[in-house]
């Protein structure tokens, strides 16, 4: 049976809250790889470590992905090295394409250097990951892809936490795309009907969504987008 986006985004969210994987400390935040500080963490691999969570995550990854390039929209998976990898292979076999891994910092030489596999030139290259906070690294890992002779226009990941401008201005730079299973808008709702945290938990959650370049800046992280 078909789902459409918004009843997606939702399931995922039951998925996230079921298996444990969303992490709430505001007491003691955490200093995300992209350098804010965050009450809140994602944690990906646990999710897709349970076999009915794996399943669901992918089906829905599947039909979003078909959904926004097509049948005929890319030639290749490639997968960033941090969280990307699991998802991105799997989803290479689901679609039986070819399957690359862009490593962060360069592991040989030439254009190819951040490329771990076989990549043909020009290929149509969709690039995943689990999850992205404001986008720089995924822009990245694309401009990787791009140097090594690929075409990405499209960018896929589980969870996009959707409250940093920077998602928006790095991607629209190299002309590519990002869409996601799920945000902070779908965990939201379902987190507060089921009462999965306490009440001050919650609220210093929606108080960092509001305004997380301040929040971040009052907890040791990134002040602003730089």
């Amino acid at each position: 049976m078909s789902l459409d986006r918004k009843a997606i985004g939702r399931r995922t969210a039951r998925i996230l809250l079921d298996t444990g994987s969303i992490l709430l400390r505001p007491d003691r935040p955490f200093m995300l790889s992209s350098g804010w500080a965050s009450p809140a963490y994602l944690d990906m691999p646990r999710a897709l470590s349970l076999p009915l969570a794996r399943r669901a995550l992918l089906d829905g990854a599947e039909a979003r992905i078909l959904e926004e390039v097509g049948f005929d929209g890319f030639d290749a998976v490639a997968a960033t090295e941090q969280g990307g990898i699991a998802i991105g292979a799997m989803l290479a076999e689901r679609f039986h394409l070819p399957f690359v891994t862009v490593r962060r910092r360069a592991q040989g030489f030439g254009a190819d250097a951040h490329i771990e596999g076989a990549l043909r030139p020009g290929a149509r290259t969709l690039l995943v990951s689990d999850v992205t906070t404001d986008g720089r690294s995924k822009a990245g890992y694309s401009r990787a892809l791009a140097r090594a002779g690929a075409e990405v226009t499209t960018i896929f990941v589980l969870f996009k936490w959707g409250i940093f401008d920077r998602v928006v201005t790095d991607i629209a730079d190299i002309g590519a795309s990002l869409f996601a299973l799920a945000t902070w808008e779908d965990v939201l709702p379902e987190a507060e009907a089921r009462g999965t945290w306490p009440p001050a938990t919650l609220a210093e959650l929606r108080r960092y969504l509001a305004d997380p370049f301040a929040w971040s800046a009052a907890h040791g992280g990134l002040p602003a987008p730089v």
